[in-house]
């Protein structure tokens, strides 16, 4: 388990907030964390875990990855990437994941893929997203407790020397950012992100690697 004690006042967020996260493994082929924050003055508080997969063994790039989010929206963004608001259908678009969309027919070295999903039925027993590449005979399913999963395939990434001297670069692997919807604050209608004095913020993920 981590824990961080964020002072009253730091970057700008009212209240003392105190997160932790804990991890676990098991014999279930489970990596899973979970997050709780309790504060002393109301604030905003939307935590998610920015992990990376390339499920080729690290190796290469996510092009021949296969993709797929149980959400038939997406949220709209701005130039700046900032959510408006308005809730799109992925029907015809490039952001349909609803079945099982290639990395490399999506890629744009402009955009690349940076968009958030809300779940059409977000449940710890129900898949949210699933993956798997064409060289192992693996894959990987999410489930979780929040309402949304933003996807983004690194397009911004830095180059990063790894182990063993592996370089990991733009398109070397896509993350599944389990969340509530981003700007909530400012969007009526968006899930409450706010965490008062007396709750406690609590979410699960759950990353299950199985048979493809």
């Amino acid at each position: 388990m981590l824990q961080y004690i964020s002072p009253d006042g730091e970057e700008g967020f009212p209240g003392e907030l105190t997160t932790q996260i804990l991890f676990r493994l098991n014999d279930n082929n489970e990596l899973s964390y979970e997050f709780k924050a309790t504060t002393t003055k109301p604030t905003a508080v939307n935590l998610t875990h920015h992990s990376y997969f390339n499920l080729n063994n690290g190796e290469g790039d996510i092009q021949n990855h296969y993709l797929k989010i149980n959400a038939g929206n997406y949220l709209e963004q701005d130039a700046n990437y900032c959510t408006t608001g308005n809730i799109l259908s992925v029907e015809n678009t490039r952001n349909d994941f609803r079945n099982y969309n290639q990395t490399g027919n999506i890629e744009d070295p402009e955009k690349g893929i940076d968009i958030s999903f809300p779940l059409d039925n977000p449940s710890l027993d129900k898949v949210a997203a699933e993956a798997y590449c064409d060289e192992q005979d693996i894959k990987l399913q999410v489930f979780t407790t929040e309402p949304l999963v933003h996807l983004y395939n690194a397009v911004g990434s830095p180059v990063i020397t790894g182990k063993n001297g592996t370089q990991y670069k733009p398109f070397s692997g896509f993350c599944y950012e389990t969340q509530k919807h981003p700007n909530a604050i400012r969007v009526a209608g968006f899930p409450d992100t706010i965490l008062r004095p007396g709750d406690q913020y609590y979410t699960k993920t759950v990353y299950r690697i199985a048979s493809k």
